[in-house]
């Protein structure tokens, strides 16, 4: 019997909004403007497929993983659930008889699952609010706490996407990371790959760095070779790492240890590794990427754009009047929503192009 282990569910604000209307109101506000209803976030849920933009691929080591360990790994439209091959347990609560569920294999407390998050929508970028494909930083979800990121939780608020970024040096340490658990693995090693280069000569290049001494020639040329790697691996449409340990911390833990039945003696005296009985579900939204509106009417030479950011949403529309661009217009316009597909980055802020 296959029950879960645990399940990850990412959302995208882009797709699941409906104009200023927020289905997931960060900040603890919506402005004035009205929520979506109970039944709007339904139909708006059920409309959702994460994998129209985005893949959750498990590496070849976690492949190998979830086939020695009996676990199984499946897709579906929010993201992704890891099963276990489990045997029936009967453990005891409060004077009764209880249902567990114990993994026919054990999971050790080490034991992690790591996946790559990788888009494949050509606009992703555009509508999205993350770091840009040619900054050498990732997105890192893990459920093993670090000085260096935040803790991916299982908590009943959906955490911001923004708040998993790690810097170009985690992201370099985190790649060698895994290409050298990679080469570990592999019977035929690759001859030239960063997993060669010592962990030493990394931890003194990045502590130059972060104290500003210059690096010499060679280490110039590891640094080099590294951020090259990482900007491959971002250019195949990788945005971001996903890592679950079965001894999470907090209440990230995916198994516990509990007394179950004897069947010779009928004690509860056998110590059993079981699932818990409510699986942990992580989940996590990507904002949607908000931009100034500028609408072009070439026929007047007249350009106008909005004073302020307003959001980029596959659903609903964000009203435009006149009184909202700049210049404001002596006539009044029809201002449509932009599209994603045109969208330009002056100094630090992104405009969306709209040809009236």
């Amino acid at each position: 019997m296959y029950k879960t282990l645990f399940n990850i569910n990412i959302y995208h604000s882009y797709f699941l909004d409906e104009g200023e209307r927020m289905f997931f109101e960060f900040g603890g506000g919506n402005n004035g403007i009205t929520p979506l209803t109970d039944k709007e976030k339904q139909s708006l849920e059920a409309q959702y497929n994460v994998n129209d933009f985005l893949r959750i691929i498990p590496t070849k080591e976690t492949e190998e993983t979830l086939k020695n360990h009996r676990l199984l790994f499946r897709e579906h439209k929010k993201g992704i659930r890891v099963l276990s091959e489990t045997l029936t347990e009967i453990a005891e609560e409060g004077n009764q008889e209880v249902t567990r569920y114990s993994p026919i294999l054990r999971l050790p407390n080490s034991l992690v699952l790591t996946f790559y998050l990788k888009v494949h929508h050509p606009y992703f970028e555009n509508f999205s609010k993350v770091i840009e494909k040619s900054e050498n930083q990732l997105y890192y979800l893990s459920n093993k706490s670090s000085s260096v990121l935040n803790l991916f939780e299982t908590i009943a608020e959906v955490k911001k996407w923004s708040s998993f970024l790690i810097s170009d040096s985690e992201t370099r340490k985190l790649l060698h990371q895994l290409e050298s658990e990679k080469e570990f693995q592999t019977t035929t090693p690759n001859l030239v790959t960063i997993a060669n280069i010592e962990d030493s000569i990394i931890d003194t290049i990045e502590s130059k760095i972060t104290n500003t001494i210059p690096l010499d020639e060679d280490e110039q040329k590891v640094l080099d070779t590294m951020n090259d790697f990482v900007s491959r691996v971002k250019n195949t449409g990788i945005i971001g790492i996903m890592q679950v340990q079965v001894s999470g911390d907090n209440n990230t833990k995916l198994t516990e240890d509990i007394l179950v039945k004897n069947e010779q003696t009928q004690l509860f005296d056998v110590p059993k590794q079981c699932l818990l009985k409510e699986f942990p579900q992580f989940a996590i939204c990507i904002e949607n990427r908000s931009t100034f509106w500028r609408y072009t009417k070439v026929s007047e030479n007249l350009i106008m754009t909005t004073s302020e950011e307003k959001p980029l949403t596959m659903n609903g529309r964000v009203e435009i009047a006149k009184q909202d661009v700049s210049p404001v217009p002596q006539e009044d316009y029809y201002f449509p929503n932009p599209t994603p597909e045109s969208i330009k980055k002056e100094a630090q802020d992104y405009y969306s192009e709209v040809f009236i």
